[in-house]
């Protein structure tokens, strides 16, 4: 089920980011091919799109993915970067360097691809559908690394086609010109992108999608029309009703249906790429590839599993106890998303074993979408290969922005339907917990940012919520948080949760506009020659 593991072009997609003289393009050195002597067959066009998905793999990007999308939040805390937490940080934190690279190494491989093999006569390709998948392929994970950019960085170069010599020399798009250019390309791929059903039959499960395709137009959208960036030069209210007609493309498709089974086994290694899955990265356990950049499996895991001192995985991440309270009571996705330390700490044990504590315990939770079981991380053939998947689209989401999207085109009971039925797949069954929302106006609204918190949360989502919604600043400056909480062992298997009366955290620091983005990595900006401008106030 996870084939997209071959990224063997990795070097090759370097070769055309350096200029060469003409008598050197006839020579194929051993062991190397050219741009100009690859994409020559069907092996090597599936290879070719294999490479667009690798910087996904990378432990950096879904590193930065987790810190910008939670730990900058009332979700989550880093207990080694709390300048994210305080907004602190500044150009040249690492993640945002990181982050910013792979997204552009990503560009340039489906930039590469594209340049050799949309609209080309390739005499050795024999299947020219697939010729025409692997070119959707490249434009949909092009628009997803933009989309990523302009999303952290607001606009940023826009490449388009691989670059040599002085045409590396870029200055900065708008965000308008990179949204114009994510949606071109995502409407581009999902015109010949085939269905995830597909996938499954020929057991290619991973790669991008129609439905995918569709999901990321809803995403896009929605981020334009959001009245958080009202002020900014790509704002466009009209986009709610394109957002409502991509879902309701997506819908019709026929494809997806929420997971009925147990919330938190939705995460684990067993439902992988289920019914509710639309686009996720995929991971293995590879024994033999044990180095931070070489290996293929998720190190999120074990960034989010708490640090139980000496050799045990070494956790950044944790939940915030404001994110246990946002839960409604009898919510059964609170314990399946959330684990405290005291639980955690009995539970991660051998037979024979004595529980540990968790080391620096900045708040009493975990985030337990991101767990393994002592005795499958001890089976790992080293620790850093984590083989559980990365969930990066769920229908849920989806239904949540639709729901969102109908409030916002007048279409409140089919908002109040789309809400309503991420809430009874929780409630699963319990008609005692989570009844169907009945509000409307703007407490509606707010009922569908509760549930986007609290089905999403863990997921890398929450900050761009937040921006995009314009609330960033009274749910974490003006508001505040509780960060931790009191925890009791009760001597029966279960525990008592209170409050620690640690006053609320308030992200003093933050100030808008700036914070709506983060800033560009100053080595850009520096390596640029002034080609490139940092964002305001950085």
């Amino acid at each position: 089920m996870k084939n997209l593991r071959n990224i063997l072009i990795a070097g090759l997609v370097i070769f055309s980011m350096t200029a060469c003289d003409e008598e050197f393009l006839d020579t194929v050195k051993i062991g190397e091919q050219t741009a100009g002597s690859f994409y020559s067959n069907d092996a090597e066009l599936i290879k070719a799109a294999n490479a667009c998905y690798a910087p996904l793999w990378e432990y950096h990007y879904n590193w930065g993915r987790t810190t910008f999308g939670n730990s900058t939040t009332d979700d989550a805390v880093d207990r080694e970067d709390l300048k994210m937490r305080e907004y602190s940080y500044d150009a040249t934190a690492f993640l945002f360097t990181y982050n910013y690279r792979y997204n552009y190494r990503g560009i340039l491989i489906a930039n590469q691809l594209l340049a050799n093999v949309e609209g080309q006569d390739i005499a050795g390709v024999e299947d020219k559908d697939l010729q025409k998948r692997v070119v959707a392929e490249a434009k949909f994970m092009r628009a997803y690394y933009y989309y990523d950019l302009v999303k952290n960085f607001g606009g940023v170069p826009l490449v388009t086609t691989p670059l040599v010599g002085d045409e590396l020399n870029k200055t900065r798009a708008t965000a308008k010109e990179i949204y114009n250019q994510i949606e071109t390309d995502l409407k581009d791929a999902a015109a010949v992108l085939p269905l995830k059903s597909t996938y499954f039959d020929s057991n290619e499960i991973g790669r991008a999608t129609k439905g995918a395709a569709l999901a990321m137009l809803v995403k896009v959208c929605v981020s334009q029309a959001s009245s958080g960036y009202s002020t900014l030069g790509f704002y466009n209210e009209d986009k709610w009703a394109e957002a409502k007609s991509y879902a309701e493309d997506l819908f019709s498709l026929g494809e997806y249906d929420l997971f009925t089974g147990d919330y938190h086994d939705l995460f684990t290694e067993a439902e992988e790429n289920n019914e509710e899955s639309i686009f996720e990265v995929q991971f293995y356990d590879s024994p033999k590839d044990d180095g931070a950049f070489t290996n293929n499996g998720n190190f999120t895991t074990f960034l989010n599993m708490p640090w139980l001192g000496g050799a045990d995985p070494y956790g950044r991440y944790q939940a915030t106890y404001d994110l246990y309270l946002a839960f409604e009571d009898g919510d059964p996705r609170r314990d399946a998303s959330l684990i405290n330390s005291l639980q955690y700490a009995d539970q991660w044990v051998l037979e024979g074993e004595t529980p540990g504590v968790v080391a620096e315990d900045l708040t009493g939770f975990s985030n337990y979408k991101h767990y393994l079981s002592k005795e499958d991380y001890k089976a790992l053939g080293n620790f850093r290969n984590s083989p559980i998947n990365e969930r990066i689209i769920r229908l849920s989401d989806i239904y949540l922005l639709y729901a969102e999207a109908c409030y916002h085109a007048d279409a409140e009971d089919n908002a109040r339907t789309y809400l309503n039925k991420v809430r009874e797949r929780a409630r699963q069954g319990n008609t005692a917990v989570l009844p169907d929302v009945t509000a409307s106006g703007v407490d509606l609204l707010n009922a569908i940012y509760h549930e986007r918190r609290v089905e999403l949360c863990g997921e890398g989502h929450r900050f761009h919520d937040l921006v995009r919604t314009g609330r960033i600043e009274q749910e974490l400056k003006i508001d505040g948080y509780k960060v931790k909480a009191s925890l009791t062992r009760n001597g029966d298997g279960t525990y008592t949760v209170s409050d620690s009366g640690i006053p609320e955290y308030k992200a003093t620091n933050l100030t808008l506009p700036k914070h709506l983005f983060f800033p560009l990595p100053q080595s850009e900006v520096d390596n640029s020659g002034g080609l490139i401008d940092q964002n305001p106030e950085y």
